[in-house]
């Protein structure tokens, strides 16, 4: 039986180890390749060598942020049409969430259902 992430790539960026693996398990779980990332600029340099069908960012880490992250990936070419999921401690609007160049985000702790239906939804997986 075929997993629901089964051959998506999702790039994870966060810079907790422990929610890092919380997130690359599930995903992992689910079929999904995920390519993780410790820090926003790891993930740019991933970025540049493999087109994900999702970015998966923390919204708050040391150096640069999840909204740097994701404004410089849109800016610089490297996820022109990719969906971003912001995974955040902070609560945040709908407005926020499309401010901050998000298209969705949940709340940590992770739901890791929520997380598997959020990713099919965004990586355009029928549900």
């Amino acid at each position: 039986m075929p997993r629901p992430l089964e051959g998506i790539i999702v790039v994870a960026v966060e810079d907790d180890p422990d929610a890092l693996d919380v997130l690359k398990i599930v995903m992992e779980h689910e079929g999904a390749l995920v390519v993780p990332a410790s820090d926003a600029d790891s993930a740019l340099e991933k970025l540049r060598c493999v087109r994900p069908a999702l970015l998966v960012a923390d919204v708050s880490m040391p150096s640069h942020d999840g909204r740097w992250l994701v404004t410089e990936a849109r800016r610089s070419g490297l996820l022109p049409d990719v969906p971003a999921l912001a995974v955040t401690a902070l609560a945040m609007t709908p407005t926020e969430v499309r401010e901050a160049g998000f298209d969705a985000y949940l709340q940590k702790p992770v739901d890791p259902w929520l997380l598997r239906e959020t990713v099919r939804e965004l990586a355009g997986r029928a549900v």
